[in-house]
């Protein structure tokens, strides 16, 4: 038999994701006048477009690396390949931004929302359907708590990488002569190694999202 409180457990996630999405400025869901399946698509939709920014600010990690190591391994224009790191440094400090943000937005809206949740709830007079829709707001405040949790973590895997690039830059910034790249070259290739932590973290964090977001689709657990 049928769960009776899937459409409306639904509908309230949805509003949920919808709310908490928007409040982090990541993406936006259509309309919520849809039918509660339309609802589930379109905010599945949303959740996937916010796990790709994600899977973004991760490649731009790779990208700012990568610029660093072409310019004191491979150095032939320095100028412009000094350019490049400083504009690819500026991408990656602009995610790290908007990651906090979000996340930030996010914990200071999700418990409040969770709790009129919780009022809207008690409005339902079948004491049977009423419990059932706690049950399913007790499971979809776990996971977004989750969700929470893990950008922190990736907030927190942030700071020492951007402190190593910092270093790198101020380095550079001073000194592109050869030595000047010599000098800086191991702490290019601890820096990478740093961004392995920084990587895991993004990882998971838009394994969460794409989690979600497939349970909301039509049919989705």
């Amino acid at each position: 038999m049928k769960n009776p409180t899937t459409p409306l457990a639904r509908s309230v996630l949805v509003s949920a994701l919808c709310v908490l999405l928007g409040l982090a400025g990541l993406t936006g869901c259509q309309s919520t006048k849809s039918p509660a399946l339309r609802q589930g698509a379109s905010a599945s939709g949303s959740i996937q477009t916010a796990a790709d920014q994600i899977i973004k600010a991760r490649a731009q990690v790779n990208v700012t690396t990568a610029a660093l190591r072409n310019l004191v391994d491979r150095p032939q224009d320095i100028p412009a390949q000094y350019k490049t790191v400083l504009a690819e440094l500026k991408k990656l400090r602009d995610d790290a931004a908007s990651i906090a943000k979000s996340a930030d937005a996010m914990r200071a809206k999700g418990d409040q929302y969770i709790a009129d949740w919780a009022k809207q709830i008690a409005a339902i007079s079948d004491p049977e359907l009423r419990n059932a829709a706690f049950d399913r707001r007790a499971e979809v405040a776990t996971r977004l708590q989750g969700i929470f949790k893990r950008y922190q973590e990736v907030k927190t895997a942030y700071s020492p990488f951007l402190d190593n690039l910092s270093d790198i830059q101020t380095a550079l910034g001073t000194d592109l002569s050869a030595k000047g790249l010599d000098a800086v070259r191991p702490f290019v290739a601890k820096a990478t190694a740093n961004a392995e932590p920084l990587k895991a973290a993004l990882d998971a964090l838009a394994a969460d999202f794409r989690a979600v977001g497939v349970s909301l689709q039509p049919g989705g657990q």
